[in-house]
């Protein structure tokens, strides 16, 4: 929009912008907040130094890529709104809600995001280097990938959020609540933890669950109590016959860290009819279910067939769907990366299949043929893998913690699994 044109409609366009919408919870976008954005971001902060009381509306704004450097969106809706590559850096976003926002591979480069609401938010591969995230909160956000170097995060809540290979290099997390939240691999060099709050849900960076030994020697608050899903479905098991070996499964602290075919001085956990299903932490990360005694769903197969991305996004968009892909055959495909946190694969066959660096976890792998599969990386941290065979499978730097394996279990090794083998590997041995 040129200049002149702009002068001539600012006057209609602010009337309209200021002009009350039906509802501010709308999820429709405002189309003159839109059309005023466009004149650029000096007229917009302009218009917003001099409105004061201009609250924007671009909820659900396709804003993909868009140049935003310094932007003034304090206090603007932006849920849902699609942000992806989009510079937004040196914003100021302070209070702005931008729950269920898209913002992967966004540049945040010391933005201000104080007090904002991102629950939800996709900010994997996204750049926040610098960035003020003081009392934000962020649950459920995906932050996979993310550079969150020298970022501040204290006092925010990050329960269930996933920080999975993220930089927080000498990013300040102090007072934050971690309940449930998953930093397996993120690099947490120099970052400032003390009065942090976790639970026994909370996969640290070495893939161990977080305990009260961690906490109080990182003079931090241990949380016993599982930390409760905001998720529409709550937390099941991917069948009716893995949920009674909930009672068999140890607390998550107690686990033993990432099994990188490290001896281990583990007891073998025994059938005990007291342990109660309480003993199973809540992750919105480990969530997802539905029947496994049905046929794979035909629409799902073919999607991860074809594009793992496209499966990725999806889920992220739809958390609480039931992964089934019972008996499906994915033979010497490439899954890298997949996610398929809690997918039901059930006597699936993944034979010489690339699986490296994905997400397996509570995954019921029963029966499934596992054969040269590359694993590297993935995580399978309480998979069922009871009757699996793992035989020549790739389990370098692999994450098994809690995994359930019987006699059936067959090993890279070609050995089956046993008691004394299953407390090697940090697996839980559960005969039935």
């Amino acid at each position: 929009m040129n200049s002149k044109a702009l002068r001539f409609l600012l006057p209609v366009l602010l009337n309209a912008a200021l002009t009350p919408t039906l509802s501010s919870t709308a999820s429709a976008f405002n189309t003159a907040h839109i059309e005023l954005l466009k004149a650029g971001v000096t007229s917009w902060n302009k218009m917003r130094a001099a409105h004061q009381e201009f609250i924007p509306d671009l909820s659900g704004a396709e804003l993909k890529g868009k140049n935003l450097n310094g932007i003034d969106l304090h206090n603007a809706n932006l849920s849902g709104a699609i942000l992806s590559m989009s510079n937004l850096s040196n914003a100021n976003l302070q209070k702005a809600s931008l729950d269920s926002a898209r913002m992967n591979g966004a540049m945040l480069i010391r933005a201000n995001l104080e007090h904002a609401e991102l629950q939800g938010a996709d900010l994997e591969n996204a750049v926040l280097d610098g960035a003020r995230l003081h009392q934000a909160t962020l649950r459920q956000a995906i932050l996979k990938k993310a550079d969150c170097t020298n970022a501040d995060f204290s006092e925010s809540d990050l329960k269930e959020s996933n920080f999975r290979e993220a930089s927080l290099v000498n990013a300040n997390l102090s007072g934050a609540d971690l309940r449930a939240a998953y930093f397996w691999r993120a690099n947490l060099s120099r970052a400032k933890v003390s009065g942090v709050k976790v639970s026994e849900s909370t996969v640290l960076e070495s893939g161990k669950y977080a305990s009260r030994i961690w906490a109080e020697s990182h003079q931090s608050l241990f949380d016993e109590k599982p930390v409760p899903s905001i998720s529409a479905n709550p937390v099941s098991s991917v069948s009716t016959e893995q949920e009674s070996l909930q009672g068999v499964l140890p607390r998550q602290s107690d686990a033993l860290p990432l099994t990188q075919q490290v001896m281990g001085n583990a007891v073998p956990i025994k059938d005990t009819p007291g342990l109660q299903k309480s003993l199973t932490p809540r992750n919105i990360w480990q969530q997802s279910g539905g029947p496994a005694n049905v046929t794979y769903d035909r629409q799902q197969y073919e999607q991860l067939k074809s594009n793992v991305f496209d499966w990725n996004n999806m889920r992220k968009r739809d958390r609480d769907i039931s992964v089934n892909l019972k008996g499906a055959s994915f033979d010497h495909k490439n899954l890298s990366y997949a996610d398929l946190s809690h997918a039901i694969l059930l006597d699936a066959s993944l034979k010489g299949t690339d699986l490296g660096d994905s997400d397996l976890r509570f995954a019921d792998l029963r029966g499934c043929n596992l054969r040269e599969a590359n694993l590297q990386h993935a995580d399978l941290g309480g998979a069922d893998l009871r009757g699996a065979n793992l035989w020549r499978a790739n389990l370098s730097r692999t994450r098994l913690t809690g995994a359930v394996v019987s006699s059936l279990t067959v090993l890279e090794s070609g050995k089956k699994a046993t008691p004394e083998l299953a407390a090697r590997y940090g697996l839980v041995f559960a005969e039935k």
